[in-house]
Order: C-alpha cells, then sequence, then structure tokens
C-alpha cells in the first residue's frame, strides 16, 4: 500500500512507484505505437523499441523516467531495416561496449515478413560497419536472440523454407562484424527439432560455460510441453543435458520465454488447467530436470484475474530478482489487460506484492518486456495503453 512520509510517496510492492515519471508511468513521446523492448544501457539509462508509422523508434530514458533528448536527432532514433518497407522491431541486445543490436522483423505484408538484424552506435547513431542483414524466408513467428560472450549474436527464427514450404526452427551464428558465422554448424546455422518433434522457438540464451539453451514448445497431435535444448558451442546438441540433450515439461504447457538465471534455467508460459487458460511458470536445473526446489518439482500456475478468467491468458516475460524472486508478466481476459505477478524462490505467490500476487491494469493494455531497476528496487514494463489504438508507456512498478 502507498504511504506518505515527510511529503514522498512510497509505493508498496506491487504498485505503481511515483517516484518513476509521472507517478509512475511514462507516456512514450510517439504518441502513438507499440513499445516492443526495453534494455538496460550499462550506464545507468534505458533503451526502448517502439513500432510507429512503419518503422522502429529508438529512445533513451534515464533512471527517474526523463526522456534522453540528446540521443539520436531530438531524442529519437528513426529507422528502417528496409526503406519504405514495415519494420517491427522485437528484440534490443546490449553489447559492453555500449552498442545495442535491434532484431526485428520486415516486410508489408504481415504474413510474409523476414527477419532482420542492424545495429546501433551508443548515440543512437546507425552503425554503418555493422549494417543491416535480412535473412532468407518468411518468419512465421517472432526472432529471438543474444549475445555471446565472445561477441557473437545468436538469431532463433521459425522459418517457412521457400524450397520445401516446410516449418523449420532455425538458430543462425553471426560475427560480432554482422558477417554470418560460417563455422556454426558448418554453414552459419542449424536446423533444431526438439525429440525430433514439431517445434517452435521462443527464446535462445547462453550459460556461464558457454553453452547455448534454445527454449520452445513441442506440439505432439494436439498436445504441447514447454521444452528447452542445450547445445555446444558448436551447434551440436548437447546429449548430457535433461534426456538425449532436451528437457520437457509435462502435457499442456506452452511456451512464452525462456531466461538463465546462474545455474538455473526459468521458463514462462501459460498452461491448460481443468480447461482453463493460467500463467505458468517453470524451474529446471543445470543438468535438465525439473527443479524439485521450486514448487514441489511441478510447475507453478497463477490463476489470473480478468473480466473472463481462464479464456485467454499470455505469459510472455520474466525477469529474476537478486533474491530469486520471480516476476512475471502478460496479459488476460477478453479485454485483454495487462499483469505482473511474483513468485518467491519456492515458486509460491508472493501476497505482498500488489493485490494477492499480482499488479493489474484497469485500462485495456498489454505487456512486451520487462526489466529491473536493481538499484531502485523497480521494475520497467513495457506496456502498450489500448489493444486496437494503441499508447506506448513505460511503468514503474515497485518491488
Amino acid at each position: 500500500m502507498t504511504s506518505q512520509s515527510n511529503s514522498i510517496l512510497v509505493a508498496g510492492p506491487g504498485e505503481l512507484d511515483p517516484l518513476f515519471a509521472a507517478q509512475g508511468v511514462l507516456d512514450i513521446p510517439s504518441g502513438e505505437g507499440s513499445i516492443r523492448a526495453i534494455v538496460a544501457d550499462g550506464q545507468g539509462a534505458y533503451l526502448v523499441a517502439v513500432w510507429v508509422s512503419s518503422q522502429c523508434w529508438l529512445y533513451r530514458i534515464f533512471s527517474d523516467g526523463g526522456l534522453d533528448t540528446q540521443y539520436g536527432q531530438n531524442g529519437v532514433s528513426k529507422w528502417s531495416f528496409v526503406p519504405g518497407v514495415d519494420s517491427l522491431p522485437t528484440e534490443l541486445i546490449m553489447q559492453p561496449d555500449g552498442k545495442v543490436i535491434l532484431l526485428g522483423k520486415v516486410g508489408d505484408d504481415p504474413f510474409k515478413r523476414q527477419t532482420a538484424i542492424t545495429r546501433f552506435n551508443v548515440g543512437g547513431s546507425p552503425d554503418l560497419v555493422f549494417g543491416t542483414r535480412v535473412l532468407p524466408d518468411i518468419d512465421m513467428s517472432l526472432p529471438a536472440g543474444c549475445l555471446q560472450a565472445d561477441g557473437k549474436i545468436l538469431v532463433l527464427v521459425n522459418r517457412l523454407n521457400s524450397s520445401t514450404t516446410e516449418h523449420e526452427l532455425v538458430l543462425y551464428r553471426f560475427m560480432s562484424t554482422g558477417d554470418p558465422d560460417g563455422a556454426f554448424g558448418g554453414q552459419g546455422f542449424v536446423n533444431i527439432l526438439f525429440n525430433d518433434e514439431r517445434s517452435d522457438g521462443k527464446s535462445v540464451a547462453v550459460t556461464d560455460d558457454a553453452k547455448i539453451l534454445v527454449g520452445g514448445t513441442v506440439t505432439r497431435d494436439t498436445k504441447t510441453t514447454k521444452a528447452v535444448g542445450r547445445f555446444h558451442s558448436t551447434g551440436a546438441l548437447d546429449s548430457s543435458f535433461g534426456r538425449a540433450g532436451y528437457w520437457e515439461s509435462a502435457s499442456g504447457l506452452a511456451m512464452g520465454k525462456m531466461i538463465v538465471d546462474g545455474d538455473t534455467i526459468i521458463c514462462v508460459g501459460n498452461a491448460q488447467v481443468n480447461g482453463s487458460s493460467v500463467a505458468a511458470v517453470s524451474r529446471v536445473t543445470a543438468e535438465g530436470v525439473t527443479d524439485p526446489a521450486f514448487n514441489n518439482g511441478t510447475a507453478a500456475t497463477i490463476d489470473i484475474r480478468a473480466d473472463f478468467p481462464g479464456l485467454y491468458v499470455i505469459c510472455r516475460s520474466v525477469v529474476v530478482q537478486s533474491d530469486k524472486g520471480i516476476v512475471f508478466a502478460g496479459e488476460a481476459g477478453v479485454s485483454i489487460k495487462a499483469y505482473v505477478g511474483r513468485l518467491s524462490a519456492s515458486g509460491a505467490i508472493d501476497s505482498g506484492f500488489g493485490d494477492q500476487g499480482l499488479f493489474q491494469r484497469v485500462e485495456e493494455s498489454l505487456v512486451y518486456d520487462v526489466c529491473i531497476q536493481s538499484d531502485r528496487q523497480r521494475l520497467l514494463v513495457a506496456s502498450d495503453l489500448g489493444n486496437t489504438s494503441r499508447l506506448p508507456q513505460v511503468l514503474g512498478i515497485r518491488l
């Protein structure tokens, strides 16, 4: 509960922080569009990517929610992967040198867009040396990426092979210069099939020992499971992980996002429980087994309060606090309203966060990304206000 002391408002955990922007809400100056990514820049500020006017617009915001007007041109860097062609941002990946990689999709037909990647300099200008890469074939979902310790870039794509018309999950690797890494898989990419079944990729991450993790969903007939595969840096499957290189959840779960936290793997998404859709969080050990110390060795499922409970629940974002508390986010309901929830390290809902473990927007809204401000005990949430006509915002929620 928000309290007042010496005329300074202090928010409780799971509440909008009045010390961020305007009472906890920053309206992105574009005034329209959809905010798709947020990332810490390593200098105490944050970069956000907004899809507006068929372009990618990048902004830099300070820790208190103020806008860096020196970034780009007059505070914004506007970009198209291909001039005059609709360009959708999907992810921002920070490099240690302060440059940022922009991952997205390009194409005027929303059903025929291709994955694209480019890079920006510290001040927001395009890195012309890196250039722009547009990957072959149609991307049937949203690409995901991450950075290796050696500066190489991994990009995960669900592509429609133009030669075979087959769906393929493909992991590409690029050198730090933006050139394809031909040594990876012997051809610059590897095809992935979780246990030789139809596989949809959602996330890629790298462990401290340079192993590569790919998270996604396996579909057998009409049933889905979360899945994680581990690969050597060469692209070869690491058969020592899980069962013959893969971990799978119980049936009925689907992957929304996978991240690495120390020696554990956190997977969020949704599940079907007694015919209802709920948010679901799983934790996996470094060995590739469901963590027995988390929720008694099962996925934690969370009912999200909504105007039509259990009909529509999406969980697509997750971060882990320093105390190992897990913060997850998405949207739910027929009217589609954003939520943020928190679990303890053991997998129990944290009733001290928000209203019985949940922060929920009262307005129609969506969530695309989250980021922790560790020095402020605050969560930054990339959220659109509205569904059809959208206003991109950053929410500051107290942790």
